[in-house]
């Protein structure tokens, strides 16, 4: 794993989430926004630095592999922010899936036909669910 964290930012060379320390004045100065968490979520960094992990463990080595160890760092990780494995995996997935590679439009940044499919919102299509 290719974590790098210093006193103001935590990045992975493998996955695309980071975590940041605020420092505004006000409450919330010292603490960390994790990427994938709703903005006004603040953590400690020991919180963050599970985040980043989390996010990394996913990219590494996904779940169902057959090996439980896997499953229980993940949702230690997970339980350290305060999440189920459950909501951590989706609010990663939702990351995962509005990446910038797929662009604005849904396609790939390398121009012409993507093999990816092309997903919007039951709301951007206006069908009704």
């Amino acid at each position: 794993m290719g974590i790098v964290a210093t006193d103001w930012l935590i990045t992975s060379d493998v996955a695309l989430e980071v975590a940041f320390r605020i420092d505004l004045p006000g409450p919330d100065r010292g603490r960390w926004v994790l990427s994938y968490l709703p903005a006004d979520h603040r953590i400690t960094r020991s919180q963050a630095l599970a985040g980043v992990l989390l996010a990394e463990l996913m990219v590494l080595e996904p779940l169902g592999t057959g090996d439980d160890w896997d499953v229980d760092m993940a949702s230690a990780y997970a339980a350290d922010l305060g999440l189920s494995l459950t909501e951590a995996l989706t609010l990663l997935a939702l990351r995962a899936f509005a990446a910038p590679e797929y662009g604005p439009d849904g396609a790939g940044s390398g121009g012409g036909d993507s093999p990816e499919p092309r997903a919007q919102s039951p709301c951007a299509t206006g069908d009704r669910r």
